[in-house]
């Protein structure tokens, strides 16, 4: 061969590694996160987000509150579950409001449904949702946890309740799933300013109080902070964390048997750049995938701290949206920068096996 013409190949090969990769950089570059990642267009007020995989649908799905904030009244209550999806994190579709026992969900309601904890659990997902039998302003009173079970190729539509278990007084509410061998546990916020609890069960209908969680969630002299909600359990990088909303950024939580936890600061207090990311997150849900993790929270972009009470809050200091942003262990901490662009695409997580077994009433 010529070495003309082994120059000639040559080039071509570089040219087309070039082009190559110049193609790739595109495509990983050219989709985005939106920020921000969904916004409930009836009232503007999607909050509480629960994020799953649903693999019947091959989507990611956000169950969240449809707050109705742009009202003057009745905000907080008369809420239902939407759901936005999608397959790649990037391009997002709303796929409606939830529906429970055969009763379609609307953006207006006689009742209300708060923050959805979800778990997949076989052929079927679990839900347990904050219920109020009513939508009288500002809150509603007193409420319960409800458990809700669909099968896993109709997360919409397929709700029927299974029960509400007894999980103390006053007003549990916040539930977050999480699995633990062939244990199903429950971490929610109990009223009365007794903090957050946690709860047991091996069948899916039969739940066992284990009292107040252990370790440093409840004790404000290592945290400081008088007051938390929504707590979320998962697993992730070979341990056990808790997250929390006290109105504060999120508190982070460590534990290696998903019992005794030990606080480890707080995450997404100052604002972000991107568009709506301007305030401290709230109501946080994970969704893990492989060796990654997304937060997803939601933001009240105008809401003033300290807020007023409801009753003088405005139609734009109530909205809210949803935001997304990557979660990190490093030397053993969980840190996560909003700011930070995420790296695609992100594979779908693996599959669970069943460990618990149970059917709808």
């Amino acid at each position: 061969m010529s070495p003309r013409l082994m120059w000639f190949r040559f080039t071509s090969c570089l040219l087309v590694l070039a082009a190559t990769v110049e193609g790739t950089a595109r495509a990983e570059t050219a989709a985005q996160i939106p920020a921000p990642l969904f916004v409930d267009s009836h009232y503007r007020g999607s909050c509480d987000p629960e994020i799953v995989w649903n693999e019947a649908a091959r989507e990611w799905w956000v169950f969240y509150t449809a707050r109705r904030a742009t009202r003057t009244r009745g905000t907080y209550v008369g809420t239902p579950i939407g759901i936005a999806a999608s397959a790649d994190l990037t391009h997002w579709r709303w796929v409606g409001y939830c529906s429970f026992d055969g009763t379609a969900g609307h953006a207006d309601n006689p009742d209300t449904r708060w923050a959805p904890g979800i778990l997949r659990d076989g052929d079927a997902y679990h839900m347990l949702a904050t219920y109020k039998d009513n939508a009288r302003g500002p809150w509603g009173g007193p409420g319960r946890l409800v458990h809700y079970l669909a099968p896993a190729d109709d997360l919409q539509h397929g709700w029927r309740r299974v029960g509400a278990p007894d999980l103390g007084a006053p007003d549990p509410i916040d539930a977050s799933l999480l699995r633990v061998g062939d244990e199903l546990r429950i971490y929610y916020r109990l009223g009365g300013n007794q903090g957050l609890h946690w709860a047991v069960s091996r069948d899916g209908r039969t739940w066992r109080q284990r009292g107040a969680c252990p370790g440093d969630v409840n004790n404000s002299d290592v945290h400081g902070w008088r007051y938390q909600e929504a707590p979320y359990a998962f697993r992730f990088a070979d341990a056990y964390w808790l997250l929390t909303d006290p109105h504060d950024g999120l508190g982070v939580y460590r534990s290696d048997d998903a019992i005794t936890w030990r606080f480890q600061g707080r995450i997404l207090k100052a604002p972000g750049r991107r568009d709506q990311d301007n305030s401290r997150a709230r109501h946080p849900s994970v969704a893990v995938a492989g060796d990654r993790a997304f937060v997803v929270y939601h933001v009240e972009p105008n809401r003033p701290y300290p807020t007023p009470p409801p009753a003088q809050r405005t139609p734009a200091q109530k909205q809210s949206v949803l935001q997304l942003a990557e979660l990190r262990v490093v030397d053993g901490a969980l840190q996560c920068d909003r700011d930070e662009p995420i790296a695609l695409p992100v594979p779908p997580p693996a599959s669970p096996s069943s460990s618990v077994e149970t059917d709808a009433d």
